[in-house]
């Protein structure tokens, strides 16, 4: 079956913050609030149950690992004043989630659709009766 979106068109409209089924709308109202569906083309964005631990898990991991492990590693080798590491680590830890927060969606979604492409409601089947859109339907 050929993809009617196909992954290059995810990967190009979740760098954006678009949805990946249409292209047209955010996925983030605002940087605190992410669209339980699409404004366009109604398709969820939180898919059910469970389905947040994904950009929460890279969330997470981009800021521990990618931002406070290294300062705080600058600070131990006493590259930068433990003083400054700890603020800073303090101020990283609180903000950055926030800051983060619509881009670890997108990216999530991102790496969901690249691997499962066929899930994408544009490029399911027709006669797909079985595969409903929402998760919570399926059971």
């Amino acid at each position: 079956m050929k993809l009617k979106t196909n992954r290059q068109t995810i990967f190009n409209r979740c760098l954006k913050g678009l949805c990946p089924n249409c292209g047209q709308s955010k996925i983030a109202h605002s940087w605190i609030v992410i669209h339980e569906k699409c404004p366009k083309c109604s398709m969820p964005i939180k898919r059910g149950n469970g389905f947040y631990f994904g950009p929460i898990c890279l969330n997470y991991g981009l800021i521990a690992f990618g931002i406070i492990s290294p300062l705080l590693i600058l600070g131990f080798s006493n590259l930068i004043p433990i003083v400054w590491t700890l603020s800073l680590s303090i101020l990283f830890s609180f903000s950055l989630p926030i800051l983060f927060y619509p881009i670890s969606w997108s990216l999530w979604l991102m790496l969901y659709y690249l691997c499962l492409p066929k899930e994408l409601y544009e490029n399911r089947p027709d006669n797909s009766d079985d595969l409903l859109f929402d998760e919570d339907e399926r059971l």
